[in-house]
């Protein structure tokens, strides 16, 4: 008799410990993950906030670059440190096909540069100075939303210096 207590003891014990340990590390993830630091293709949700705190650590980092594109239909934004605050390079037609008809009208009347050549993107330089009140967070937004890229939706993140496919005209 003494061993069976003695078992459902052990048995209720080991049950209790992994709820408990498990409880813990679900209190203790944050609300949301991060969108700054160096990272390669990882999955953020399109918010205001996190375009806010990529370019903010793109731009505090020397020789920092970020690529964001749309999980959806694979459509990207790069951003690239510059002595003046950011460069931002939307993707083309010739680079992205499937880019929408309308969108190079809307990056136009947002005030991006037209690509100089077939294989060039869409450019527009970023002031420091609209780092701190989120306008270079929202000119990125704009940005992807020109491509049909909706708050919320699926994004992808690679962070580092020197990216391989990043801009290279300054």
């Amino acid at each position: 008799m003494i061993r069976w207590q003695t078992v459902l003891q052990v048995t209720a014990l080991a049950l209790s410990v992994p709820a408990a340990g498990a409880g813990g590390a679900v209190a203790q993830q944050p609300d949301r993950a991060s969108c700054a630091g160096v990272m390669t293709e990882q999955s953020r949700s399109f918010t205001e906030d996190c375009l806010s705190d990529l370019a903010t650590f793109v731009a505090s980092q020397p020789e920092m670059a970020a690529k964001v594109y749309s999980e959806k239909d694979k459509s990207y934004v790069t951003l690239t440190r510059t002595d003046d605050g950011l460069r931002a390079e939307a993707v083309s037609k010739f680079n992205h096909p499937l880019m929408k008809a309308d969108t190079p009208d809307i990056l136009e009347r947002l005030g991006w540069s037209a690509p100089e050549n077939e294989s060039d993107n869409w450019k527009k330089d970023i002031g420091s100075a609209s780092l701190g009140n989120g306008g270079a967070a929202r000119e990125l937004g704009k940005a992807l939303e020109a491509y049909g890229v909706k708050q919320g939706e699926a994004i992808s993140l690679t962070v580092g210096p020197k990216l391989s496919d990043q801009p290279t005209s300054r």
